[in-house]
């Protein structure tokens, strides 16, 4: 049976997480993930002509999966209930911790590679920037909310969100858990929102 470009990488990803889960990142060579993936290596590199290259396409496959703009059919929905859909539409079923032991190696390279940096934040992270200031500009269209930065507002809903991962970089036991995770995600929703809300004299009807 043939794959096809996109079933070969969803494979390569499968492999890695299973590898991963299995004797961690460090053994999760190319040549154990082919194997895993049930190809050769020469098939795994020209998919992916480097271990880097998986793992920052792999990166890139967590970041799309953690935040989506919505659906039309959606975006009627009270803003309560739509910025908890954007932060909560693809629920990751592996957990975190792949994600955080790539991005500490990530971190180990950027002195002698600054550009593995700069690539981390302008692709990933502001991916998540503009998706959730384009649903708080909605918000404010429709004076569900009031904000004169969205933007920032954005970025500090992301912050409230997702707890600083230092504590679990420097030690992955301290990873939250899923329902932790998702406690967090609907407190930091009706705090947000508590501090932004329309009130009298700032334009409500």
């Amino acid at each position: 049976m043939t794959l096809s470009p996109e079933e070969r990488r969803e494979a390569i990803f499968a492999a890695l997480e299973e590898v991963h889960a299995e004797v961690g990142l460090d053994g999760a060579t190319m040549q154990v993930i082919a194997r895993r993936a049930g190809m050769s290596k020469r098939t795994l590199y020209d998919v992916f002509p480097s271990r880097i290259t998986l793992l920052r396409a792999y990166m890139d496959r967590v970041a799309e999966q953690f935040i989506q703009p919505l659906p039309v059919s959606e975006t009627d929905l009270p803003i309560a209930e739509r910025l908890s859909r954007i932060l909560t539409r693809n629920a990751r079923h592996q957990g975190y911790g792949l994600p955080l032991e790539i991005l500490r190696t990530f971190m180990a390279q950027v002195p002698a590679c600054p550009e593995i940096g700069r690539d981390l934040v302008d692709r990933l992270m502001q991916r998540d920037l503009r998706i959730l200031t384009q649903e708080l500009q909605r918000g404010v269209a429709r004076e569900e909310i009031h904000l004169d930065d969205t933007g920032q507002a954005a970025a500090l809903l992301l912050d409230m969100v997702r707890p600083w991962p230092i504590e679990s970089l420097l030690d992955p036991a301290r990873l939250a858990s899923p329902e932790a995770f998702a406690a967090r995600r609907c407190l930091a929703i009706e705090v947000f929102l508590a501090g932004v809300a329309v009130r009298r004299g700032d334009g409500a009807p």
